[in-house]
Order: C-alpha cells, then sequence, then structure tokens
C-alpha cells in the first residue's frame, strides 16, 4: 500500500469512528462536533484547539458550555451493543496548574497535596467508570462525573454559594442503576477506598485492606492473620469469596474478595486484573491534554473534561478499527499528520461539503 492510500484508509477509519460518535450525540451540529473532537486530540488547551480547526476562541468556548451536559453512556452503548461488559470504577485528579485556589476557587478547584508531584495543587476530583468489552477486549469511558469533597462544600457555602455535597461513592451508587439498565453488566469492580456495606453488591470484585475485618466461624479475625488461599466468609454482613495471595506479582501480601461465593480464584484475578485498563485510560486522557483546561465556571471545566473523553473515545474507535498498537499521543500525531497532508481540518472540512 503506498502512502495515499495509507492515509486515505486512515482517513476513512477517522470518518467511520466520528460517525460512531455522532449517532448518540445530537446537542452540536455534527461539523462542529467533528471539529471540536478532532481539536481536543490534536491540541491540549482550548487556544490550541481553536488554532488546529480554525474555530475562533470564543465559538470554542461556548461549545465547551453546551458540552457539559453530553451523555457518554449513550454514545458508548452504540458501540459495545449487549455485550457483556464489566464496570470499573476509580478517581483521579484533573490539576489545574494556572488555578487559583485559595483554598478554594469559584470553579471548584481546590488545594491538594500531590503525591507524584510532592507539592499542593489546586486539582478538580473526577469520578470515573469505565466498561470493558468482555467480547471484544476493549475499554471505554461511560462517565466522568467532577465532584467536590465534603471541606470544599464547606468553604462554598461560607461564602454563600449554593453548593450540593455528593460523596464519590454517592455518585457512583446513583449511577449504577442507570449503568446498569443500558449495558450487560456482570461484574463491577473497584479498589479499597469504595468498599463499604453499600457498595457490596451483587457481582462486585474489589480488595480490602490488611486490617479488615472479617467474620469466620463466629468471629471477627483481620484478613491480614489468614494464610494464603482461598475462604467463604462474610464482611460487613455479606457473604464473599475471599483470596489471599502472599506475593501478588510483587507487591506483597494482597486480600482480594468476590461477593459471587462461586467465583474461582482465576475469575476473581481476571477480574481485579482487568481494573488496570482504567488506570491506562486515565493516563491516556490525561495525555490528550485534560489537565491543560482550566476555566473560571464550573460548567466549562465539565465541558472541557467532556470534550477529552469523546477526543479519547476517538483515538480509541481509530486504534481498535485499525489493530494499532500505540499509546493516544503517538496517535494523536498520527491524525494530525493525516489531516496535515490533506491541506488541515478547516480545507478538508470545505472540501467534504463539495462531495
Amino acid at each position: 500500500m503506498n502512502t495515499n492510500s495509507l492515509i486515505q484508509a486512515y482517513y476513512n477509519a477517522l470518518q467511520e469512528a466520528l460517525q460512531q460518535i455522532f449517532t448518540a450525540l445530537t446537542s452540536l451540529r455534527k461539523d462542529t462536533l467533528a471539529k471540536l473532537v478532532l481539536g481536543g486530540v490534536m491540541g491540549g488547551t482550548a487556544t490550541e484547539i481553536a488554532q488546529a480547526t480554525g474555530m475562533d476562541y470564543e465559538t470554542v468556548l461556548k461549545n465547551l458550555n453546551k458540552l457539559a451536559n453530553t451523555n457518554l453512556t449513550k454514545i458508548v452503548k452504540e458501540i459495545v451493543q449487549d455485550h457483556p461488559v464489566q464496570l470499573i470504577i476509580d478517581d483521579t485528579h484533573d490539576h489545574k496548574q494556572h488555578a487559583r485556589a485559595l483554598p478554594v476557587s469559584r470553579n471548584g478547584a481546590q488545594v491538594f497535596y500531590c503525591r507524584e508531584h510532592k507539592r499542593y495543587e489546586p486539582t478538580i476530583q473526577l469520578l470515573i467508570i469505565a466498561i470493558k468489552d468482555l467480547k471484544t477486549n476493549e475499554t471505554y469511558i461511560v462517565t466522568i462525573i467532577p465532584y467536590i469533597p465534603q471541606k470544599v462544600v464547606e468553604i462554598l457555602r461560607e461564602r454563600g454559594e449554593e453548593v450540593e455535597f455528593k460523596t464519590k461513592i454517592q455518585e457512583y451508587l446513583e449511577t449504577l442503576p442507570i449503568l446498569e439498565e443500558e449495558f450487560n453488566v456482570v461484574c463491577k469492580v473497584f479498589d479499597s477506598w469504595y468498599v463499604n456495606s453499600k457498595t457490596l453488591l451483587d457481582d462486585t470484585v474489589g480488595e480490602l485492606k490488611a486490617n479488615s475485618r472479617v467474620t469466620e466461624g463466629g468471629r471477627l479475625v483481620p484478613v491480614g492473620e489468614f494464610p494464603e488461599g482461598e475462604y467463604l466468609v462474610e464482611y460487613l454482613g455479606i457473604p464473599i469469596k475471599l483470596l489471599v495471595i502472599d506475593d501478588y506479582k510483587g507487591f506483597g501480601r494482597r486480600y482480594f474478595f468476590s461477593t459471587n461465593v462461586n467465583d474461582t480464584a482465576e475469575d476473581l484475578i481476571t477480574a481485579w486484573e482487568n481494573r488496570w485498563d482504567i488506570e491506562v485510560l486515565i493516563r491516556e486522557l490525561k495525555a490528550l491534554g485534560l489537565e491543560k483546561g482550566s476555566f473560571l465556571t464550573w460548567v466549562r471545566n465539565k465541558g472541557f473534561i467532556t470534550l477529552k473523553a469523546l477526543s479519547l473515545l476517538l483515538v480509541l474507535l481509530f486504534k481498535y478499527s485499525l489493530g494499532l498498537y500505540l499509546g493516544a499521543k503517538r496517535i494523536a500525531r498520527v491524525i494530525k499528520s493525516i489531516y496535515q497532508s490533506l491541506g488541515g481540518i478547516k480545507k478538508l472540512f470545505k472540501r467534504r461539503r463539495k462531495t
């Protein structure tokens, strides 16, 4: 295949990926949405997106407001259909380098100590839920919810601002029925920070801390005292399958569980290791510039977060359709080179209207 044929094949794959996103998203005109999503791949900041697409900066900002309430779930549903899926739940910090948070800004950014950077930084906290299609092994983000911790709510309320407070677990539990109605969910998985009596629902896989106490033979025992092996015990009054591993991949003793007591050790470990996919998606989301948007309003910040999620979805659809084994940043360069070879996004959209 010569260079021109390869570029055309890649361009066709991009067009198909865009059409999949258009199917369930009608809040914006298709040409505007396409420019924004492609711009979100090629540029990190709103200014870079405007430059890449030939759009006016103010137009980009106005459209971010429109994107704030986009339903990612509906879009991904069109892709995975009724395939069996695993829900993966996690959260992350959306660092806002240029935000003024002393200790909280009006857009919800808060001062937070970052262990990675070893300093205090302004950040917005995000609950992220992804699904892994167990038929295709493809993983997509279906929900991103910016949430405000209680300490931030208290400060905002002292200023006289009306703020609704929900913990990340409350947000998860309110979103779960919607996702279970839309998707064929066979399993849910999260780490130890999400474990409590309300989240121990059917077909849930997770991890316990070493000091967690389970009931065995009528007595409470810390899981740290169990030898390596499989056990049927109760935790917070819920029957669980407990799997103790002395040295899990070099990370020491780990305590995994499933609320489906019929799960084998292999079932449990497979479900747990699928959880790593969401860590990869979060890293890819940040590689596309998630943390480069810092706006004055909560709605606009949410719209920017949604745009980056849509841009990542485009990258994943393009990647999966072509069978590429590249990270988001490298695929973004490939997409950018495709459009540059065709004269840029603005010229290409003019050409498409003529054909």
